[in-house]
């Protein structure tokens, strides 16, 4: 609850600064997005089935941020322990709690075609019970990529920064975990890659105070985009839009579009915020000597005897 009240103070001094707020700018006229910046705020990508409206009240969000944590404490799986993940929380969104990312479409659920619900039902059975070995589990759980880096970016419970480094000609968001570096050319055109890769080709410009950054090339294995309470996919005929504005010294609003027929009926957009962080981004060097993934599945073999294969 302390959390909560303490970004709603938070939330509430940013508004009274919005009408009179004008971003720093670096010599050659851009805005001045440099710096490391974190995103904690938790809300759920998606609404969850028990909440109907959009906007919540502070102690709806407090209710929906304890059923969220509390998973964190659940000690009858394999997890993390729950020290090691950062104090995080539902962040107010232009001054309101929200019970979801998802912005549209209005009720707040991805928009899934039939080919994505069926992808979706073998993926999520599969990331929850496949530990035959480690080329079944996510990508994220094997050090490959992170849902924290790749557009359009979701929330993870640790490790959480990116830095945002401005050229005349590009702008990298380097981002902690997984040590991911996402180059975006500005004013230039999308030219297909020889390699596709998992974070995409990007190409910005600026409309007014706002970047905006527009992805494709997706590689066809980046599809799963799996997250601690998400699941939704890309690929190579997706595009994402992402509009980022420094709206307060110490915030970045961020607003997305996804779009691919493939696996949607229509568009979805979502919008989050970035904090400003005084942390210095550590090396993340994943996998030198990690044996921790065999002792996950070891784990979780034990427990769940009945869901794993058994060898021959």
């Amino acid at each position: 609850m302390r959390y909560i009240y303490v970004c709603g103070l938070l939330a509430a001094a940013a508004a009274a600064q919005a009408g009179e707020y004008r971003a720093p700018r670096l010599t050659d006229g851009q805005v001045d997005l440099q710096g490391v910046w974190s995103h904690k705020n938790i809300t759920p990508l998606e609404r969850p089935a028990e909440i109907k409206s959009f906007v919540i009240t502070r102690d709806e969000a407090a209710q929906l941020q304890a059923r969220i944590l509390a998973k964190s404490e659940d000690l009858s799986r394999p997890a993390e322990p729950s020290v090691y993940f950062w104090d995080r929380g539902i962040e107010p969104i232009r001054g309101e709690y929200r019970s979801s990312i998802i912005t549209d479409p209005a009720d707040g659920k991805l928009p899934g075609n039939e080919h994505f619900k069926t992808l979706a039902k073998a993926t999520g059975g599969a990331v929850l019970t496949a530990f035959d070995g480690p080329e079944a589990r996510p990508g994220s759980e094997r050090c490959l990529a992170a849902i924290s880096a790749t557009p359009p970016v979701t929330v993870v419970p640790a490790a959480d920064l990116r830095q945002i480094v401005q050229t005349a000609n590009s702008i990298v968001i380097a981002s902690e975990e997984l040590h991911e570096a996402r180059v975006v050319r500005m004013n230039a055109k999308h030219v297909p890659p020889a390699v596709v890769s998992w974070v995409g080709d990007s190409i910005g410009w600026w409309e007014g105070e706002t970047l905006v950054i527009e992805t494709k090339y997706f590689a066809p294995t980046s599809a799963a985009r799996a997250g601690p309470a998400s699941l939704f996919f890309v690929g190579p005929g997706t595009t994402v839009t992402e509009r980022i504005t420094r709206v307060s010294p110490s915030e970045l609003r961020y607003l997305f579009t996804v779009e691919d027929p493939t696996y949607y009926t229509q568009p979805w957009k979502g919008e989050t915020r970035f904090g400003r962080s005084d942390e210095q981004m550590l090396e993340y060097a994943c996998h030198e000597g990690n044996y921790s993934l065999a002792f996950a599945l070891m784990s979780a073999r034990a427990l769940e005897p009945a869901t794993v294969a058994k060898k021959d």
